[in-house]
């Protein structure tokens, strides 16, 4: 009975633990339904990490997904089409790409510049099937380009040649033609198009020619000997057609410093780099374009009821050194354009204010005064150490030992050609560098403790520490230095250095030839007592046991044995003289 009730109770317990549980669940199950799970977004880039234009984008859409209320986890792809592309580049990088990601599965793929977006075209079903793509930084659309290619929008980019050729006219309204560089990648084809309808427009105002298959070399030469009534529209030259790569700086700053014209762009990474301006569209704006439209589609909205924007044209922006190099700067600018590099404007000054820069201007000149004296005094310490370093460099010049002399911030000034046969390094390759770099790691702290001191005014002697060769192999050198000094101040240092590998070989050797004499000497010691012992046992038992002709053969054999222990002894004895001999000599 007692039993049938425990059992009753304990079904009760369970019903109660099991309502307690049901009821929790209710409770927090909607707590956690309202939690957004993260999303995986990829950024596929045409380019490489590094490049300024997609470093830009990059930052673009990092800025709208960090301040998104949706949690997203971006994975960011680089396909480096300009420096590795070729014709059988699309088919390994999917290969890649298939392999790399095999386990993952994306909310969202967001390509950017052309490559991405034709290699996403013929491969969106077999890499990602099924995730919304949003593209940007296209440079050339057509609406055919989406046919068949569902949940697929994005943005073009749409720069503004016309909107710049408009400035350029307003600027200098006798331009007659337009030398284009641009070159033969997959983003200058598109520029191509561009140019060909922006040539059909100003039939009859503008006469295009184009750069073609002509080197950096070859374009630069042809600006420098361009007509005052022609300008150079600036597109996209990543790749000569000798194969050689450029970054956006490599191409704007070189054909902008020979080009007898002005230099117009349609790009942000262009400005500050030679260019006069234009209708400016910036990389930045792309990408945040981009993640923006990106987080309506992860919000629920159908990537292909999102229209493909076209109207991010930029804005003008100009130059004024460029300007004003070209005699351009009183010219009239578009209206809303933005001015870099512009010098600050005059502006009158209120007296308290002019007073407090007087007295400003006044203890400016006393600094000045005293920069004066001290750059005068570093001179003369610099002569000093320089007639020093003459003086030395000729003795230096013959001699076995590495002669240097270094600064107050340890950096080499000086090192004798013997460098050579003892580091592998030629001097040159070593100068205004640390010793700390050849220094093994272990030895950095002595070593730069050791600096510390002579550049105090110490004096360094018999430092050893462990180099590395050119060769890859180590080596030991013993330094000795002392502080160089000019009128009573530490100006730097100079010592010798020699190569002591063989003599820590040596010492190595010879202490381990000691540490094997002790061990040998410790045996000797021990020897007599171990053979004594056993021995006086033997003639003990020969003693009590043994008929008197036995006992007499083995007392005899017994004193031979001991003669030879006590000869073993005298053996020890010499042989710790031996070693107190070879320790002190």
């Amino acid at each position: 009975m007692r039993t049938k009730r425990a059992s009753v109770r304990r079904y009760g317990y369970a019903v109660l633990l099991l309502t307690f549980l049901l009821l929790s669940f209710t409770l927090v199950s909607p707590a956690l339904a309202v939690e957004s799970p993260e999303k995986r977004v990829l950024l596929l880039h045409s380019y490489h990490q590094g490049l300024a234009w997609t470093d830009e984008m990059t930052a673009g859409a990092r800025s709208v997904f960090d301040t998104a209320e949706t949690p997203v986890d971006l994975y960011v792809e680089y396909m480096d089409t300009l420096r590795l592309g070729d014709a059988g580049y699309g088919d390994r990088e999917e290969a890649i790409l298939g392999q790399k990601f095999a386990g993952v599965t994306f909310d969202l793929v967001i390509c950017l510049d052309d490559y991405a977006f034709h290699f996403l075209q013929d491969r969106h079903a077999s890499l990602f099937p099924g995730v919304p793509v949003v593209f940007c930084g296209l440079n050339y659309f057509d609406e055919a380009d989406l046919e068949g290619w569902e949940n697929c929008t994005g943005i073009v980019e749409v720069y503004d040649v016309d909107g710049t050729l408009d400035a350029a006219l307003l600027l200098s309204p006798g331009i007659k033609n337009v030398f284009v560089v641009n070159d033969a990648t997959e983003t200058g084809i598109s520029n191509l198009r561009v140019i060909q309808g922006a040539a059909g427009r100003y039939a009859g105002r503008l006469t295009f020619t184009h750069s073609g298959n002509a080197t950096l070399a070859q374009i630069e030469e042809t600006v420098r000997n361009l007509h005052d009534d022609t300008i150079v529209l600036l597109m996209t030259y990543y790749r000569s057609p000798d194969g050689v790569y450029y970054e956006h700086a490599d191409v704007a700053g070189p054909i902008s410093a020979a080009s007898a014209v002005p230099v117009y762009g349609v790009w942000d990474v262009h400005m500050g780099r030679g260019i006069v301006g234009g209708k400016i569209l910036f990389s930045r704006d792309q990408g945040e374009a981009a993640a923006a439209m990106g987080l309506r589609i992860l919000d629920g909205e159908p990537a292909s009821a999102i229209p493909v924007k076209t109207d991010l044209q930029g804005r003008y922006v100009f130059d004024y050194r460029q300007l004003q190099r070209y005699g351009l700067e009183g010219s009239t600018l578009p209206g809303g354009s933005a001015v870099i590099n512009r010098p600050s404007q005059l502006i009158e000054i209120d007296r308290s204010v002019a007073v407090a820069g007087v007295f400003a201007i006044a203890t400016l000149a006393i600094v000045v005064v005293f920069l004066a004296v001290h750059i005068r005094l570093r001179r003369r310490s610099e002569q000093i150490l320089q007639e020093s370093e003459e003086k030395f460099r000729r003795i230096a010049e013959s001699s076995f030992d590495i002669i240097f002399s270094m600064d107050t911030g340890g950096r080499f000034t000086y090192l004798s050609p013997s460098v050579l046969r003892v580091t592998g390094y030629e001097p040159a390759d070593l100068l205004g560098r640390s010793p700390i770099d050849l220094t093994d790691p272990a030895d950095h702290g002595k070593y730069a403790e050791a600096i510390s001191a002579v550049a105090g005014g110490g004096s360094l002697e018999g430092l050893e520490v462990l180099f590395l060769k050119n060769d890859g192999t180590s080596g030991y050198l013993e330094i000795n230095a002392a502080p160089l000094y000019a009128d009573g101040t530490v100006i730097g240092l100079q010592g010798a250095a020699r190569e002591i590998t063989e003599r820590k070989q040596m010492e190595r050797m010879r202490s381990e030839a000691f540490a094997q004499i002790d061990r040998n000497i410790g045996q000797f010691a021990t020897l007599g007592d171990e053979i004594r012992n056993p021995l006086a046992v033997i003639v003990g038992v020969a003693d009590l046991y043994c008929e008197e002709e036995q006992k007499e053969r083995i007392l005899e054999q017994a004193e031979i044995i001991d003669g030879i222990i006590t000869q073993l002894d005298r053996g020890w004895i010499e042989s710790e003289k031996v070693r107190e001999f070879l320790r002190k000599h």
